[in-house]
């Protein structure tokens, strides 16, 4: 693999000159083989309707010879003038470079037509035979006459027919070559037109900085295949972008949040540090006031690994959890960090309800809801909590009866570190943020709405689990 040309122009313009350098090598010597089977078939063509006429042939070569009783063959090797109208052997013979033997006994008696370079062996079986001999080549066919027990043997010198093969050869080799190397000039020159488009991504790409918003990747409209490439790089550096944007943002805003309760606690150590003496209540009030920033930080930093995790989708496997059970144990809970506010809890109970999703996830999306309605609700008020069904969606309903968020901001509370501007109660500003990213990574949706107590209703849809479908629609008779 290390011999293939690293740039994809020489890659193109090899592999175009090869494949064209096969088919014209293989096409031209089909033709050449073929023209040399015809010429071939001809001379044996040739060859056999001579033979039909092989009991006059011999007769007339007995009578020229001199020998009608078979004599040796050298008394009989003259042979006639190719050239002479008065030949009685026709086409076959004059001017043909052909030559007709008569055998007897493994001798020839008799011979007329072409005179060979050098002697030829006579024939030892009957039919076609290719004989070499002085430097000539020639084609042969014997066969046996009706009477005197003679075999007679046609034979045409063919050394034309191996010079036109030579020839042949020579021209498929040479229109081979010529037509390689015009396919390689031809290609490495519009190889560079047809890749110009990826020259100017790769200029496009090197120009591209992560400082800054922009360029974008050059458009390209023909050929589809790069228009495809570019827009794909340029979707990817979108999102790229939009990522290190939200990146920067979450860091920008994940140390303001940290700066605030980390200087109010360096502030109240250096209260402590510099009054020894404070009275004890004084001394209470500080410790209590850093164990509720150090909660804060502890509650911010679980969120921000949280939301990080469900970035990178570093998650368990999917496991079938019990919406109604999870609820039970998770409204028990709050109820318990949240002894002022009452929670009230509807499901129907009929059938359980299932989703498929990680539990882990789905308790931290309903403990934020849950956190969410008693602190932004009224003071000693009420949460109420749906579980309801709709065909293959489970909700979750959480609704408070606080002030609310108004409709203009609640697409903007789902975002990180977004607080309304009527919360009255502390918080990082996460806790919707982590709700929206469960439902996204469980196929799911939150809503934003208006309770019936008038504050805040959140509702999680969720795809129900397979098979929930079918035991939640009522039978039929």
């Amino acid at each position: 693999m290390s011999r293939l040309p690293r740039s994809l122009r020489s890659r193109i313009t090899a592999a175009v000159a090869v494949l064209v350098t096969v088919v014209v090598a293989l096409a031209g010597l089909v033709i050449v083989v073929r023209i040399d089977h015809r010429d071939r078939t001809d001379v044996d063509r040739q060859l056999a309707a001579r033979v039909e006429k092989g009991d006059q042939d011999a007769e007339k070569l007995l009578d020229q010879s001199g020998h009608p009783d078979g004599g040796d063959s050298g008394d009989s090797g003259d042979s006639g003038d190719s050239g002479d109208s008065g030949d009685d052997y026709g086409g076959l013979l004059a001017g043909s470079q052909s030559l007709v033997r008569l055998i007897s006994g493994g001798k020839v008696v008799a011979q007329h037509g072409e005179t060979p370079t050098a002697p030829l062996p006579p024939p030892t079986r009957d039919g076609y035979r290719t004989v070499d001999a002085g430097g000539q080549t020639w084609r042969s066919l014997t066969r046996p006459l009706d009477t005197g027990g003679y075999r007679l043997e046609v034979l045409q010198d063919i050394d034309p027919i191996e010079r036109r093969l030579a020839d042949n050869t020579a021209i498929v080799a040479a229109v081979t070559l010529f037509a390689a190397l015009a396919t390689a000039g031809g290609v490495w020159l519009l190889t560079r037109i047809i890749l110009q488009p990826l020259e100017r991504l790769r200029t496009g790409a090197l120009a591209i900085s992560a400082d800054t918003a922009g360029p974008q990747l050059p458009a390209a409209e023909r050929p589809q295949e790069v228009a495809d490439l570019s827009r794909a790089l340029n979707s990817m550096l979108d999102q790229l972008r939009t990522s290190m944007e939200s990146t920067r943002r979450f860091t920008a805003d994940a140390g303001h949040e940290l700066r605030t309760p980390l200087t109010s606690i360096g502030v109240t150590l250096e209260t402590l540090q510099r009054n020894p003496d404070l009275p004890t209540s004084q001394r209470a009030k500080a410790l209590e006031a850093m164990n509720a920033e150090h909660r804060r930080i502890t509650a911010l930093l679980t969120g921000l690994q949280t939301l990080a995790r469900g970035d990178a989708h570093a998650l368990p496997e999917r496991t079938r959890v019990v919406v109604g059970e999870l609820l039970d144990t998770a409204v028990a809970q709050a109820a318990r960090r949240h002894p002022t506010t009452t929670y009230e809890l509807t499901a129907d109970a009929s059938t359980p309800v299932q989703v498929d999703g990680w539990p882990v996830g789905l308790r931290l999306a309903v403990d934020n809801l849950l956190d969410n309605a008693a602190l932004h609700g009224r003071p000693g008020g009420a949460v109420e909590v749906r579980l309801t069904r709709d065909a293959g969606t489970v909700r979750i309903g959480v609704g408070d009866d606080g002030p609310g968020i108004p409709a203009d901001q609640r697409h903007a509370m789902t975002e990180r570190f977004t607080r309304g501007t009527r919360t009255r109660s502390p918080g990082s500003g996460l806790g919707l943020a982590l709700v929206d990213q469960q439902a996204r990574l469980h196929h799911g949706t939150l809503h934003l709405g208006r309770s019936p107590a008038g504050g805040l209703e959140a509702t999680l849809a969720l795809p129900a689990a397979e098979g929930e479908e079918r035991q939640g629609e009522p039978t039929r008779d």
